[in-house]
Formats: structure tokens, C-alpha cells, sequence
């Protein structure tokens, strides 16, 4: 088994989008509408996987779950720092600093402008 998509409900599903594809190099499917549902989505991946973050909005109340983390590999330790520091920079919150957990992955944490928990991970 593999990892098809995290899903991430957003009040402004466009400031959303816009912040996953400038810090994490995505690429966005076109806007998708689910006029039944009350649903709008976009899709964004990465064109050398298969892995996606789908950014959802709800014009109805609903009970769908919201993930509680994304996890984005940077591909190293200095991959990890380097981009941590750019998020700090810009003004986004880092909640948790670069350091190696108990499990052997470096990684720090991020909020992106949701709220959402985003952790950068070296693998």
C-alpha cells in the first residue's frame, strides 16, 4: 500500500493553494465543483510521485475529518533547515525546531496559514 492524498478542509482554499505550491514545489489540478455536495477541491502533487494534497472547502456543514498533520520529505537534513528557515522568515510559525526524533527522522513543524500542522522531514 502507498499514501493516495492527505486531505486539508480551508476557509480560503486558494491562499491554501497558492501557500503548498510555493514552499513545497506543487503543481494544482484545475478547480473541481461538486454542486451537490457543496464541495470545492483542488489536487496538487508532485510530478515524481504519486502521493497528493487534496485542499477542500464546504459551502454546507459537514462531518467529514480533517487530517491532523501533513508530512513533506525535504530529502536531507540540510533540506529540512534550509526550508524551515524560509518558512520562518516569510512569518510563518515553526512550532518545532529542526532536531532528530526518537525514531531516527529529522524533521521540524510548521503551521501553514490554516492552522494546519505541517512537519518537514528529511526522508
Amino acid at each position: 500500500m502507498k499514501l493516495s492524498h492527505v486531505g486539508i478542509v480551508a476557509n480560503d482554499i486558494e491562499a491554501l493553494r497558492y501557500w503548498y505550491m510555493r514552499y513545497f514545489a506543487l503543481t494544482s489540478s484545475e478547480l473541481y465543483r461538486n454542486e451537490d455536495s457543496g464541495v470545492s477541491c483542488y489536487f496538487l502533487s508532485w510530478p515524481d510521485s504519486d502521493a497528493s494534497v487534496e485542499i477542500l472547502a464546504y459551502d454546507k456543514k459537514t462531518t467529514d475529518s480533517v487530517a491532523g498533520h501533513v508530512a513533506i520529505a525535504a530529502g536531507s537534513r540540510e533540506g529540512v533547515r534550509f526550508l524551515t528557515e524560509l518558512l520562518r522568515t516569510d512569518g510563518n510559525p515553526v512550532i518545532s525546531e529542526p532536531a532528530e526524533t526518537v525514531v531516527g527522522t529529522y524533521m521540524s513543524a510548521c503551521l501553514d496559514p490554516e492552522g494546519n500542522r505541517v512537519e518537514i522531514v528529511d526522508r
